[in-house]
This record gives C-alpha cells, sequence and structure tokens, in this order.
C-alpha cells in the first residue's frame, strides 16, 4: 500500500471519530437538560403549585415512608402583624433519621395551619400566624388609649395591644406631642420627661 494513502485513510478515519463524540456529547447534553426541565416541571406541579392534600399529591403510603439521613428539617413561621419571618432549622435534624414521615407531620399538623414542602435534602414546614414575632413583642411605644397614654406592645407605629394605661391625660399633651403620641412614634422613655413637664406646666400655672 502506498505510505502517503496510508496517512490520508488515517486522518480521515481520526477525523470520523472526532465528529463522532462531539454528536455524542451534543445528545448528552441536551438529554441531560431535558431529563431536568422533566423533573423540576414534575416537581413544581406536586409540591410547589399543589393545593391538595398530602394524601392526594402523593398517596396514603407515603406517610410510611422512612426519613432520608442527612435531611435539613426548617421551620418558617410568618408573622402576619409585623411582618417578620423566623426561620429555624431543628436541632438534632439525624434523632428523625429513618422514622416515618407521619411523625414529623403529628408534629406539624395540618389542622394547624403548617404547610409542608419537599426540596433535595431539606424538608421545610411553614405557616402564618397573626400576632408579632418574638423580638418586637418585646418592644414598646407610647400610644394613646381611653384618653390617656398608653404603654403600647410592639415597634413604634404597630399596635400589639396595650401593655399598660398611665395616667398622663391625653388632652394635656401640647398638640405636636399629641399627634406623635396617636400615631404611635413616643418611645416609652418618654413617659417619665412628659410627666415632669406636664407638672411644670402645671406648677408654673399655679404661680400666675
Amino acid at each position: 500500500m502506498n505510505p502517503v494513502q496510508e496517512t490520508h485513510t488515517y486522518k480521515k478515519s481520526e477525523k470520523g471519530s472526532w465528529r463522532f463524540a462531539v454528536l455524542a456529547l451534543i445528545s448528552l447534553y441536551f438529554l441531560t437538560f431535558t431529563l431536568t426541565y422533566m423533573t423540576v416541571f414534575a416537581y413544581d406541579f406536586m409540591v410547589v403549585n399543589g393545593q391538595s392534600s398530602w394524601k392526594e399529591r402523593f398517596g396514603k403510603d407515603y406517610l410510611d415512608r422512612p426519613i432520608a439521613p442527612g435531611v435539613a428539617i426548617t421551620v418558617e413561621t410568618t408573622h402576619q402583624l409585623c411582618g417578620h419571618k423566623t426561620i429555624e432549622n431543628l436541632d438534632r435534624p439525624e434523632d428523625w433519621t429513618g422514622r416515618p414521615f407521619r411523625e414529623l407531620m403529628q408534629r406539624y399538623p395540618e389542622k394547624e395551619g403548617w404547610q409542608w414542602e419537599l426540596r433535595p435534602g431539606n424538608i421545610i414546614f411553614s405557616r402564618s400566624v397573626t400576632g408579632l414575632c418574638a423580638d418586637d413583642s418585646a418592644k414598646r411605644h407610647l400610644g394613646v388609649s381611653e384618653g390617656v397614654v398608653a404603654v403600647i406592645v410592639g415597634p413604634p407605629g404597630v399596635y400589639g395591644g396595650i401593655d399598660r394605661l398611665t395616667n398622663i391625660e391625653v388632652s394635656r399633651l401640647p398638640e405636636p406631642l399629641r399627634r406623635m403620641a396617636e400615631a404611635g412614634w413616643l418611645t416609652p422613655e418618654l413617659e417619665n420627661d412628659i410627666s415632669l413637664y406636664l407638672d411644670g406646666m402645671d406648677e408654673s400655672n399655679s404661680h400666675k
């Protein structure tokens, strides 16, 4: 065989193998993309957009399936009054490994407003409740109730209930201060200052 002809045949064969490899990679890419898309679509349809109960989504036997090792369990609570969301992960999630999902559902039942969502390596329980979050529940501001200045639960501008009533009559407040109290923009530290101010005004008026 002619040496030149042998070299030409080898190059042609090598070029064909290269084209085959490229086509195989492109096919593998499209196959992976299609499977990923279908998986995400199925997950979104069953879990995220599903409004039915767990029985209709996954079947009754789903609750008896064991929780896999390494799964994190997240609890999310949205507080409607302040709008804040508290997120925490359960301590020692490994204690739930191997236990049926039914036991976890009993801890966060749907009848108490809990909803759940499955993500890769994560089980999320969430619900919305009235009231304030723990941080805002500890805050106070001055407002108006029953004709007197009151100490209101919550941060300024948020009404979380009455903590207590003061002896300061709203009618005695100067107009700018009264408006601020009605809007809930006075801090509780001003209670003593307002009392001293009003006492000073009374004493000044008594000497006139």
